[in-house]
């Protein structure tokens, strides 16, 4: 293919992954809206974050092995209208139970078309330094997504209804997929492999069920319903790996956990990914209720990450020719763990200036750390399994992320509800002259608690308003800590078993 249609199509490519990235975020910033309008509780605000990103990973394997098998083109088609129609559809709703299925939709939609960009990109630059700019391209656009979904939807929020984040989906589709079918060549797997249908079936089972206990967990304690998901994770995972080490055709081999160069890289994208959307879960709410930012002003605020990411992509595989991959991976790494624990002293009056210096120590460490991740992963995929090895990155990574939603999430509400009934308990009888529906929407969130003071007189609503933004604070410092752990435990590993140099793109 001439070098000029290459760089096309990888425009297109990055114009699709544009779009799923984008829509990792972009609720994030719509979410005190989405419950206001939606009277929707805290834990089905995660379910609204949480059902796209673990959609997208229970279904990612599956959609790899398609591409591979019927071509990774017509997944990519396939993705872009399934995410399409789901947008238009989420823009629609009227209960949270709704929008949730939707973004499931939507997840499943996205997960046809990511590890196709990458795939296709694999088929489509043969040359190893080629194709490594390409990669760095593509590992910048996709975070540089995830970092601009809260602009992109606070300048929506500022004009429209929280709706408009998901209109504004179906024409940016529609262009996409003309583009693809003008500039975008179809390539497959030529030996035609057979579908796992048995391990995808598996593997679904056991990831929605595992993040449906740990969502769950905090609000249900030792239930029914925790019990049974708990039982449904444990028996689907591992009827997964023993079935897999059996598949004639597996779906993931797990002979490639036994290759360093594939587990490390691996288990790195998740924990990063882990902490970052965790901290993008709590952030627009702490912007916009705690430092009282519009819905524009707080995506705005998220800019240093966004533009630190983007800027440490495209450089990342120019200073890994001369420092070492192992070395620019701790090197960013260890930028996200100290961004991560600087965020982690936010306090109600914080300044922006030291909010946005913890942001762009975060982007910056995720843009040099995360192509280098991406080209250790496919160097250990064979390229007839392009598909495969695409899957299981993105897979990983949005994994991770929905565990961070969920646990960093729980973590938050644990001390948050702790900390409220602490100042409960303070009143003493006085309590009892606190109506009821006030002491239920200050247990339940940060933006009922918000919302209820809007109904009261002063002096009672600006203290049920410092009450509880202090009370949200303390919960998220120690998320904040808990993500910033979780990074430096990929910081290690990365320094004792990343590869040193990554020579080639693929074996």
């Amino acid at each position: 293919m001439p070098a000029q249609r290459r760089w096309l199509a990888l425009a297109v490519l990055a114009t699709a992954l544009a779009l799923i990235s984008l829509d990792n975020t972009i609720v994030n910033v719509a979410l005190p809206r989405i419950q206001e309008d939606l009277g929707a509780t805290t834990s089905q605000l995660q379910w609204v974050v949480d059902a796209y990103s673990v959609m997208f990973a229970g279904t990612l394997l599956l959609a790899g092995s398609l591409g591979d098998r019927f071509g990774r083109r017509l997944v990519l088609l396939i993705g872009l209208v399934v995410f399409g129609v789901a947008s238009f559809a989420a823009g629609l709703v009227d209960s949270a139970a709704t929008l949730t299925v939707c973004r499931a939709l939507m997840g499943i939609g996205g997960a046809f078309i990511m590890p196709s960009t990458l795939s296709i990109l694999v088929q489509v630059f043969r040359e190893p330094r080629e194709r490594a700019r390409a990669i760095g391209i593509w590992a910048a656009v996709a975070g540089v997504g995830v970092a601009l979904g809260p602009i992109i939807g606070g300048l929506l929020l500022q004009n429209f209804s929280w709706q408009s984040i998901f209109w504004v989906n179906p024409p940016l589709v529609a262009i996409v997929l003309v583009a693809a079918l003008l500039l975008v060549p179809e390539s497959r797997d030529e030996s035609r492999p057979m579908l796992d249908m048995r391990g995808a079936a598996l593997s679904s089972l056991g990831l929605i069920a595992l993040v449906v206990t740990i969502i769950e967990l905090p609000e249900e304690g030792i239930s029914v319903m925790t019990i049974v998901t708990t039982l449904l994770a444990v028996i689907g995972l591992s009827s997964f790996v023993w079935w897999e080490r059996r598949a004639p055709r597996p779906l993931l081999p797990m002979s490639l956990f036994r290759q360093g160069a594939f587990t490390v890289p691996i288990v790195m994208v998740g924990l990063v990914y882990f902490a970052l959307m965790g901290a993008m879960f709590l952030l627009p709410q702490f912007l916009q209720l705690v430092q009282a930012m519009g819905p524009l002003e707080s995506g705005l605020a998220m800019l240093p990450a966004a533009g630190g990411l983007f800027v440490a992509s495209l450089a990342s595989p120019a200073i890994a020719a001369r420092l070492g991959a192992r070395r620019l991976v701790v090197i960013g790494l260890g930028l996200v763990t100290l961004g991560l624990a600087l965020s982690s002293a936010f306090r109600t009056d914080t300044g922006y200036a030291y909010i946005g210096m913890s942001l762009a120590l975060v982007g910056v460490g995720m843009g040099l750390a995360l192509p280098q991740a991406t080209n250790a992963v496919l160097a250990s995929v064979p390229r007839e399994r392009s598909g495969m090895g695409s899957a299981v990155n993105d897979a990983v990574g949005e994994l991770g992320g929905s565990f961070g939603v969920a646990i960093l999430g729980a973590l938050m509400s644990v001390f948050y509800r702790a900390r409220i009934e602490e100042a409960i308990a303070s009143l003493g009888d006085r309590v009892s002259q606190v109506p009821d529906e006030v002491l239920s929407a200050v247990r339940e969130s940060l933006a009922s608690a918000f919302l209820i003071a809007d109904e009261l007189s002063d002096p009672g609503a600006e203290a049920v308003r410092v009450v509880t933004a202090d009370a949200f604070v303390e919960g998220m410092t120690w998320a904040m800590v808990v993500g910033a752990t979780i990074v430096l435990l990929g910081l290690v590993l990365a320094w004792l078993k990343f590869p040193v140099r990554l020579e080639r793109v693929e074996e």
